[in-house]
């Protein structure tokens, strides 16, 4: 069964790499084919742009207990942190050669905020982020009522430096090729704090950590409708090698006992896929857009450390690969330079 869902993550992994390629390829294929040229104005100077969102962490699975529930004391039920959205920001500088050189930028994006969970247990209560057979024994509080406190905070950033590209290719249709580099962290931590009706406390922790690092690929699409509104669509993949730490620990805090575990990941693969969907408008020096965007982070994200099953028929967990930030974000573009036209709608 192990080896089965191993090799059903990889080709879905495979898949959706393949996937993304495909859609870059369709994509600048059905830009290629628009006759005209656009009238992509000249512009030429520094720019810099700040980009607020609202995002929502996807498929997190934050499991960090299992409560036995009625009629029988092996029917359990999953508990899960509830992620919600958050607020998280970007911000770039760069410089624009001209139409014909393109343009350098280097953008710096950041996800850091914390969700809690908490109750009373009126079941025995399995805290499953140690998970189960990897210490002396098994964490399992046969006391209730419980209560407990579990915590979650997730860090994410991105560092890239990009080479853009803009191609013509419709009087009112322009493709933005991007090449560049990136950097990516990603942190998470997980507490579970818990005290039964004997007044014993009970204690498990888990840390996970990536840095990651390769070439990103892109493509976007320009449609300006007027002189001062347009929209732009985009997709882009990083490909980067990842270095993944992990450690956990459970403590029985009135028995004075520990068991740790941690341990690392070498060269594991990584891969984000972000596409997104924007609406512009320019004004002078200026521009405005609001949109749409999706981030799917592969590999780097992965669970190390999945909550195992136990003999009482605990659903334990599969272990997590692929995580996702969805957000709905707005922000300006500032240019300080000089433009022999309108600046164009979008940079």
């Amino acid at each position: 069964m192990g080896d089965q869902r191993m090799q059903a993550r990889k080709s879905d992994r495979i898949f959706g790499t393949r996937l993304s390629l495909a859609g870059i390829a369709a994509f600048v294929m059905l830009a290629a084919a628009s006759p005209a040229r656009a009238a992509d104005k000249d512009y030429k100077g520094w720019f810099a742009a700040l980009d607020l969102a609202t995002t929502q962490p996807d498929s997190l699975d934050q499991h960090f207990a299992d409560e036995a529930v009625a009629p029988a004391s092996d029917n359990f039920q999953r508990l899960v942190i509830d992620n919600r959205s958050h607020l998280s920001w970007k911000g770039s500088v760069g410089y624009d050669f001209g139409k014909e050189l393109g343009s350098l930028q280097a953008s710096y994006w950041i996800f850091d905020h914390e969700d809690k969970d908490s109750g009373t247990a009126q079941g025995d209560l399995l805290p499953t982020i140690f998970g189960f057979g990897y210490g002396p024994g098994a964490m399992y509080i046969t006391a209730p009522p419980t209560s407990f406190v579990a915590k979650s905070k997730i860090k994410a950033r991105t560092y890239d430096l990009d080479y853009l590209r803009p191609i013509a290719v419709g009087e009112k249709f322009a493709v933005r090729w991007l090449a560049g580099l990136r950097t990516a962290r990603y942190e998470e931590d997980l507490n579970f704090s818990a005290t039964d009706s004997a007044a014993f406390q009970y204690r498990q922790s888990k840390h996970l950590e990536s840095k990651a690092m390769g070439l990103r690929v892109g493509a976007t699409g320009v449609f300006g409708f007027t002189k001062h509104f347009g929209l732009e669509a985009s997709m882009a993949v990083s490909f980067m090698q990842a270095d993944n730490d992990f450690n956990s620990s459970e403590t029985f805090v009135n028995a004075g006992t520990m068991a740790r575990l941690k341990g690392s990941n070498k060269h594991d693969r990584g891969e984000i896929r972000d596409y997104d969907f924007k609406a512009l408008w320019s004004y002078g020096h200026l521009d405005y857009f609001v949109g749409y965007q999706a981030s799917a982070w592969d590999g780097l994200v992965e669970d190390s450390l999945p909550a195992g099953g136990c003999c009482t028929g605990s659903p334990g967990n599969a272990g997590r690969q692929t995580i996702a930030f969805n957000s709905f974000h707005g922000g300006v573009i500032w240019r300080f330079g000089r433009a022999k036209e309108s600046p164009p709608p979008l940079q």
